[in-house]
């Protein structure tokens, strides 16, 4: 899908966006973090429809976002490409979500979908995990007539990837959103995430700066804006649910969320960081219930006060097979107790990374507290 034809409606510079975010995923997939420092230097050259905008302080914009989701230092410049696209005109559409196949994005979709006035349009990607593909296929099925684009977006070769699980990865998928929401003049691209999981609060020393995912921090977005109102891209991107806690999202998508023709699509969400359960006679579809991923979901049910209709393959194992599942999430078991007795510092949670201007500091103290306090309530394995 490089020449982009499909989001032909869409403005050169949007694309183009896309192009660069979409080769900076490539490069930080295909080149491998150093074992003690994790640092990189990556220079990268982008083929663009239109080099002109990009030869100023935009292509610096991009640079300083992929900084600070990567931690690495990125030198990107343009050069012009042969593109040739026919003129279109997309079906119009009022908004854009991303839609992933994990619980906060159904739960932003079917929240969404309440906004009868407003004529929403899916955008996603198709995963090379079967246990994401099938969440997705479920949540489709089940969202109906409302269109859902999904995109292949990863590296089919498993030997080029030298760094699993890349930081730009989201930056790729919010870009893709920009895209769509341009060629379908769209005013706005919802990123639905919890605040909780948004902020990622270090649980421990080794989860600090960008070995935390930062994919949708509240800085992101202000970097994100920043840019685009740069690069006179006239798209809000915004996460709608940065004032929430995983569990007073799930809350707030009842009833529709355990409602009949949502509920399979609620179970079979996913939600694992790490999956893999099949190797200790797992079902590859779920979750396994005990990575800190898991332990969020799970907490956000208690939160919400609901019965959680999510098979955990931690609950379904037994024996051998359920100690090997155990004994390989264990770091993440006893980050989370030693995180649920000794709390979050102030100072780890704002010292984390970089705040837009105007955040309530407060609040986002008090919100993670509020998160804290949910996941403590998931019963974890006896030491």
């Amino acid at each position: 899908m490089w020449d982009l034809e499909t989001f032909a409606g869409a403005p050169a510079v949007a694309r183009d966006l896309f192009r660069i975010t979409a080769a900076a995923y490539l490069a930080d997939t295909a080149v491998s973090k150093r074992p003690v420092s994790l640092h990189r230097n990556i220079d990268l050259v982008v083929h663009v429809e239109d080099p002109g905008p990009w030869r100023g302080p935009g292509i610096t914009g991009v640079a300083d976002i992929l900084h600070w989701l990567t931690g690495d230092a990125w030198t990107l410049s343009v050069e012009e490409a042969a593109a040739t696209l026919p003129l279109a005109v997309a079906e119009p559409a009022s908004r854009i979500q991303l839609l992933s196949g994990g619980l906060d994005s159904l739960c932003g979709a079917l929240i969404g979908l309440r906004d009868t006035g407003a004529d929403t349009r899916f955008v996603g990607h198709r995963d090379a995990s079967k246990a994401i593909r099938h969440a997705q296929n479920t949540i489709g099925d089940a969202i109906g007539n409302h269109p859902y684009d999904r995109h292949e977006l990863f590296i089919r070769d498993a030997s080029r990837r030298k760094n699993h699980g890349p930081r730009s990865r989201s930056l790729m998928f919010m870009t893709l959103g920009v895209m769509t929401a341009a060629a379908h003049s769209a005013s706005e691209l919802w990123v639905p995430e919890n605040g909780f999981t948004s902020i990622n609060p270090p649980l421990d020393a080794g989860r600090g700066g960008t070995l935390t995912t930062r994919s949708t921090h509240p800085y992101t977005f202000h970097l994100v804006t920043q840019l685009l109102a740069s690069m006179g891209i006239d798209v809000a991107v915004r996460n709608p649910f940065t004032n929430l806690t995983k569990g007073e999202l799930v809350a707030a998508a009842l009833p529709d969320l355990l409602s009949n023709r949502y509920l399979a699509s609620t179970a079979t969400s996913f939600s694992c960081a790490k999956g893999g359960t099949q190797f200790y006679h797992g079902n590859s579809n779920h979750n396994c219930g005990l990575c800190v991923a898991c332990v969020v979901r799970r907490g956000a049910f208690f939160g919400a006060d609901i019965a959680d209709p999510t098979p955990y393959d931690c609950e379904l194992l037994t024996g051998d097979d359920l100690a090997a599942l155990v004994q390989h999430r264990w770091r993440d078991v006893v980050t989370l107790r030693d995180a649920f007795a000794a709390g979050i510092s102030e100072d780890a949670v704002l010292s984390s990374g970089l705040w837009p201007a105007d955040t309530d500091l407060d609040a986002v103290l008090s919100l993670v507290d509020r998160g804290l306090e949910e996941l403590s309530r998931v019963p974890l394995p006896a030491p």
